[in-house]
């Protein structure tokens, strides 16, 4: 037990550890009512002590896990994954949130192998504020950050437009069919939602400076994305046997290029020269983003130029017109 003040106290969680060694497992609905017994919970309309409850839920499934591992993997632990990414979410933590909740739609997946997305943790995924779960108010911050977005590259695209059903449907849903593409939406969702914060990071920061490596981790992960996705769709190089390592590699594929006839370059001497760049078409969001990906990927010393701030916006703008353009014409 940790020293600071949570829900738990030292009773609750011997109770709890006596009652796991004695739960008989037959099914999932043994796991869900043993943490709804043992869990602290969470406040449904606005967000109440979310840090005490996120480390209870942690510390009584470390100490389950500690006490009976092959019986920690047995029980359904749907429950408490759910509200650790709901008491996350609330703490900002949006790597954790959509991490924990990825976790959760994995029990949901093993527990109904056949409709798992109609449980509460993939409501959240497929961004229905309004379906059936506790969590309504993060689904509601996480569809309304998509939204905004998808609102703002329609407005500037030139091929077509991706409606937010779309978005779910052809894209979401493709990829979450497979484990190991879950982590490129994960991924999405948590970059859009650190977005605001990095830029306060920046607006609030010293009139004399310092540190970019946040923003610049940022934009790096953005860039990572940019490139996972990419690798998602065309993973081999034209002799259909090498994998594709690099962005290069990828955009000098013939399938990538029948795709996007572009002249991409991948280097920049510095992020004013990135920033120079900027335009609102494919060709520059494709651009902006395979140079931010490597300049943000080997070096955390650069020119700083987040003084101003509308030009981290800026760059995270064209990340997202990146991904948006290859969403259209590859998904929807």
């Amino acid at each position: 037990m940790s020293n600071r003040y949570t829900f738990h106290t030292s009773e609750k969680i011997a109770q709890a550890r006596l009652a796991f060694r004695q739960l008989s497992i037959s099914g999932p609905e043994d796991g869900d009512r043993f943490f709804e017994a043992f869990g602290p919970g969470n406040t449904v309309n606005i967000a109440d002590r979310p840090f005490e409850r996120f480390e209870d839920y942690e510390e009584l499934l470390g100490v389950l896990k500690e006490d009976d591992p092959k019986k920690y993997d047995e029980i359904h632990k749907g429950t408490p994954f759910y509200f650790l990414a709901w008491t996350a979410f609330d703490l900002k933590n949006y790597e954790k949130a959509v991490l924990y909740m990825d976790a959760a739609i994995s029990e949901d997946m093993r527990k109904d192998p056949t409709s798992w997305l109609d449980n509460p943790a993939s409501q959240f995924l497929t961004l229905n504020h309004e379906g059936n779960q506790a969590a309504t108010r993060i689904t509601r911050e996480l569809n309304k950050a998509i939204v905004l977005q998808l609102t703002r590259f329609n407005a500037i695209s030139s091929l077509a437009q991706i409606l937010l059903s779309d978005f779910v449907d052809k894209f979401v849903k493709v990829l979450v069919n497979k484990k190991e593409n879950h982590s490129i939406i994960t991924a999405f969702y948590s970059y859009v939602l650190e977005y605001q914060d990095r830029l306060r990071e920046l607006e609030l920061r010293s009139s004399e400076g310092g540190s970019i490596e946040p923003a610049l981790t940022f934009l790096f992960k953005g860039g990572l994305l940019f490139e996972s996705l990419l690798k998602y769709l065309y993973p081999t190089k034209n002799n259909g046997a090498d994998r594709c390592k690099t962005l290069g590699d990828i955009f000098n594929t013939t399938s990538f290029k029948t795709d996007f006839p572009l002249g991409i370059t991948t280097s920049a001497s510095s992020l004013a020269e990135i920033i120079a760049f900027i335009g609102s078409d494919i060709t520059t969001a494709f651009n902006v983003t395979a140079r931010l990906r490597n300049t943000s990927g080997h070096n955390l010393v650069w020119d700083d130029i987040f003084t101003n701030t509308e030009n981290f916006t800026k760059l995270f703008e064209q990340q997202i017109n990146a991904l948006f353009f290859v969403i259209l014409k590859k998904f929807c």
